[in-house]
This record gives C-alpha cells, sequence and structure tokens, in this order.
C-alpha cells in the first residue's frame, strides 16, 4: 500500500506539472486553483504513507484512498481584495478597514443576545465561586459591554457606508423587535430619515440560483402569474351608492381617510372586516396616549385652581400623569409581545412628561377649554354645517382659549413632526386641522386664531399648523413660517373648505381609485389584495 500511495503522489505531481512544461509560469486569480489542489493531495498522500508505513493504519485499501481524495475540502476562488464581500462575524473584522459595511440581524435578543441568566451557573453562583476560590468567571451581564464593544468595532470598520439591517417580522409574520442599538445609533446621529424597508418577496433569489427548497418555492412565487391590470372603479351598487347619498353627515375620519385614499376608506369605512390581529402599538399607544391626556387636563384644575400646566403646578401635574397611566395600562395592550411592553410604557411615559414641561414652557395666555369635543356623535353636540349642505362630525382633542380667540390643537403619537407645517396641506391633501377649525368656530361661539398637531414622540417642543399672525396671545412659541397674515390665513380656510366638499362629494358618488402615494403614512398600499397596485 505504502507504493502504491508512493506512485499516486508521482501521478498527481506529473499531472500538476504537464500543462507547465519547460515553463516558468507566474500563477494569478483562478490559476492558483491548481496549485491549491495540488498541495492538498500531496499533502493528505504524504501523511497516509506516513501513517501507513508506520502500521498505524492497517485497515487502508484503494476505495479508503479514493474516500480520502474525494472528501478532501480545498479553498477555491481568489483572495479576498477590492470590490469583493466578505462574510464574517464581529470578531473577524477588528483592526479592518472596509469601503462599506452591513450589519445584519441586528435584533432583539439576538445582537445584543438575551438576557437570560445562564441555567447551569446563575450569575450570583459565579460571583460566589469567584469569591471562594480566585477564580474569575465571566459574568452574563458583562457580555453585553462585549457585545456593545463588538457593534461598535463593526460600526468603526466601514469608510463610506454603513448599513444597520433587521427585521420588522419573521417568515410567519410574528413581529420581531429591533435591537435597541439601532435605536441608539437614531438617537445619536439625527436627520438619518425613515428607515428603507423590503418585503421577503422584494428580496428573493433568482430560481436557478436558490440555494434550499423553501428560497426556491418562495422564488417562483414572486416571479408567478400576476393579477390581471384592473383596478377598482367606482362604486355600481344602487343600494350602496343611495345609502352614501341620503347620509345626513359625514365624520371627519372618513373623509380624511377618503382624501388619503378611497380603497381604504371603502375596506375601513363601509365593508369594515373583522380584525384577525391586534391592533397595531402606534395605534394602541395613540389611544392610550389620548386618554392619559386627557384625564389629566380634566383633573388639573380641580386639584391645582390651573387649567394649564405652569412651572408651578408642572409636578402635581406629572404626579396625576403618572397615576391615570398606572390605572390605564390594564386597559390598553401597548404591544403584542410582553417582552416589550414594559419599554413601550416607558417610552409612552417619557414622551407625556416631557410634554407637560414642554405646556409648562409654552408662553401665551391660551389655556385648555374643550377636551375630546364630541360633535354629530351620541353624548355631544350635534353634527356641525361647515358649508352650505355640508354637516361634519368628529373629535376634536383638544380647544384652547384666551378671551374670545379659540386654538384647535390635535395629538399625534409620532415622531415626524415636520409634516404637518401649513406649507405642505395642499401637497398632502391635509385639511384636518381645517376642518376641526371650521367646527370649532360653530360649537364654540369663538374666533378660531390656529390649528395645530403636536406629535408627542418629537424631539421638537414646537407644534407645527397654521396660526395667525397678529395674535399676541398666542406666545412666541411657533414657528414663524406657520404664522400667516389674515388674508393667506381666510384663504386657507376656503381651500380647506372646498377640498372637504369635494371630498364628501366624490365620496358620496362612490368614486374610489388607486392612491398608493398617499395610502400608507410610509408610502406603498394598504390593501393591495383589492388595490393591485405595485406601487
Amino acid at each position: 500500500m505504502a507504493e502504491f500511495l508512493r506512485e499516486l503522489e508521482a501521478i498527481l505531481a506529473r499531472m500538476f506539472a504537464a500543462p507547465y512544461k519547460r515553463r516558468a509560469p507566474v500563477l494569478a486569480g483562478p490559476e492558483l486553483d491548481d496549485p491549491r489542489v495540488f498541495a492538498a493531495g500531496q499533502r493528505a498522500l504524504a501523511e497516509l504513507r506516513a501513517l501507513v508505513e508506520s502500521g498505524a493504519a492497517p485497515g487502508v485499501d484503494h476505495a479508503r484512498v479514493k474516500e480520502l481524495l474525494v472528501g478532501l475540502r480545498v479553498h477555491v476562488g481568489e483572495n479576498p481584495q477590492p470590490d469583493r464581500v466578505q462574510v464574517a462575524r464581529p470578531e473577524a473584522v477588528r483592526a479592518r478597514r472596509f469601503t462599506a459595511v452591513l450589519i445584519l440581524g441586528l435584533q432583539e435578543g439576538e445582537f445584543p443576545g438575551g438576557s437570560r441568566p445562564d441555567p447551569f451557573l446563575p450569575d450570583d453562583t459565579r460571583r460566589a465561586v469567584a469569591m471562594a476560590s480566585g477564580l474569575s468567571l465571566p459574568l452574563r451581564e458583562d457580555r453585553l459591554d462585549r457585545e456593545r464593544y463588538l457593534f461598535y468595532v463593526c460600526a468603526s470598520r466601514a469608510e463610506r457606508l454603513l448599513v444597520l439591517s433587521s427585521r420588522t417580522s419573521d417568515e410567519d409574520g410574528t413581529p420581531e423587535a429591533p435591537s435597541f442599538f439601532v435605536d441608539d445609533v437614531g438617537e445619536l446621529l439625527e436627520g438619518l430619515g425613515e428607515p428603507v424597508a423590503r418585503s421577503l418577496g422584494q428580496v428573493t433569489w433568482d430560481p436557478a440560483e436558490a440555494p434550499t427548497a423553501a428560497e426556491w418555492d418562495r422564488a417562483l412565487a414572486a416571479r408567478g402569474p400576476r393579477r390581471s391590470e384592473s383596478r377598482p372603479g367606482p362604486l355600481t351598487s344602487p343600494a350602496l351608492l343611495a345609502e352614501l347619498e341620503a347620509r345626513e353627515s359625514v365624520s371627519a375620519s372618513a373623509l380624511e381617510r377618503f382624501a388619503d385614499c378611497p380603497v381604504k376608506w371603502l375596506v375601513e369605512s363601509i365593508l369594515r372586516p373583522e380584525a384577525l390581529e391586534p391592533d397595531p402599538e402606534q395605534m394602541v399607544r395613540g389611544q392610550f396616549a389620548h386618554e392619559v391626556l386627557e384625564r389629566t387636563f380634566r383633573r388639573l384644575p380641580q386639584e391645582t385652581g390651573e387649567a394649564r400646566v405652569r412651572r408651578s403646578t408642572l409636578v402635581r401635574a406629572e404626579e396625576i400623569l403618572l397615576e391615570e397611566l398606572r390605572e390605564g395600562s390594564s386597559r390598553f395592550s401597548i404591544s403584542p409581545q410582553q417582552t416589550r411592553v414594559r419599554a413601550a410604557a416607558r417610552r409612552l411615559e417619557f414622551d407625556l412628561v416631557r410634554h407637560l414641561a414642554r405646556e409648562a414652557d409654552r408662553d401665551g395666555s391660551f389655556a385648555p377649554h374643550s377636551l375630546e369635543l364630541v360633535f354629530g356623535v351620541d353624548g355631544g353636540p350635534g353634527a356641525v354645517e361647515i358649508a352650505e349642505g355640508l354637516r361634519v362630525s368628529g373629535r376634536i382633542d383638544r380647544v384652547d382659549t384666551a378671551g374670545e380667540q379659540a386654538l384647535v390643537i390635535d395629538y399625534k403619537s409620532g415622531k415626524n413632526v415636520d409634516r404637518y407645517k401649513v406649507a405642505s396641506w395642499r401637497d398632502n391633501n391635509r385639511f384636518q386641522a381645517a376642518l376641526y377649525m371650521l367646527a370649532a368656530e360653530k360649537l364654540l361661539g369663538k374666533s378660531v386664531v390656529g390649528g395645530v398637531y403636536v406629535a408627542l414622540g418629537s424631539r421638537d417642543a414646537r407644534p407645527r399648523g397654521m396660526l395667525a399672525k397678529d395674535v399676541d396671545a398666542l406666545g412666541t412659541v411657533w414657528f414663524d413660517n406657520d404664522r400667516l397674515p389674515a388674508d393667506r390665513f381666510e384663504e386657507m380656510l376656503d381651500w380647506a373648505r372646498e377640498r372637504i366638499r369635494e371630498t364628501d362629494e366624490a365620496m358620496r358618488r362612490g368614486q374610489i381609485r388607486c392612491t398608493p402615494e398617499s395610502c400608507a403614512w410610509n408610502g406603498g398600499c394598504s390593501y393591495p389584495s383589492l388595490c393591485r397596485s405595485e406601487a
């Protein structure tokens, strides 16, 4: 067998040298694969021959030699260099630089890992062992610092581009939380804009290159026959059209929904399918915040004698708010994942306490007058006629007053406050605040001098919206370009009144069309199976 192995070594050497006979080639690129295979084969045969000659491998036969050579693993391909991609663990990129770095899998419980205690040696036991024996056992609680360091290592390796990637859900649609490392970066670096999101269908393989059966199935599904190009058109049901035409009033939320997307209005206001999953976390958070603020501002004048929050009453206002948060937490499930409930509740508490502090710092003479002012709804005044033949119903979050003047305030639970500035109302078809201003003027009999949106999650303390320019009682907290002279102020109200009328007429005629650019808050389509929009 030893002679047979020597003969194989000689044959392998001749096979490798034959193409380069009488030459002294300098191999590069893909040509390096041949010497790698030759070196691996020679090394394996030499080691096996040494074992046979020493008597340590008595069972070696020709079949075993064949299996050995067939199973050898050899690195092929060019070594890492510019325009190449390297997949590596965080520990492997220290002291190196890359043009672009993509950090993947930034999920809560993955990077950083979960904080569950070690079932065999909890941290308390490790400390006891260390004190008794002098051994230094790593604590699990120290691993977060290590993973934070590894995240820093990865994030600091990029020279031109750094991409942080996380999943919003798994393949079954179960929501997944991103790593708080992503939130930390977002808070540190302002102005990053909205994250780019891609669905599973957008990251499929070419069927010929799919690495697994599941990926192949997904690739075929993504490239399968598409739906017909027919889009939803005007409603044709005589009974439904008659019902729409006969309505005495229309709700403000329905008008806003129809203006965003008629298909969305059709589903949520007319079809109203039974929900098969919990309300989105952002929606529940907004409902909870509205109720807590309403209860807080209702109790405030009873317990402090002041309708608005001032520096002298801020501490008591915060105490009331925290009491209402604790009392209402049992009625609202902020997150479907119990692991996120505490974090979501703490974030909401922070946003609302910060809002009270901003209220205390706000100057001007306006103070809360009406909270959750309903009209055209059971228990409140009737629908308000804001134009001839057009009656609307709704609920205004808050109306502040100063003498015979009123200010409409609408709470938003998000962070982006700039999209509510008056300069963008026409382009974004945004007339909700103006509608509430027209309604409040009729309901309270006061001159409405502004309508603003307060984004509770925003770092900017100043609301955005539309305000009359020459009203000193409003104070100085507002953006200058949101304050309009009297003629521009009335012009915007006239525009809103006409736009509301057009929306109401289109709704009554059942004019359904697809508007994916304004349907969802971040673009895209809310109901693609009905809309069939690919935008």
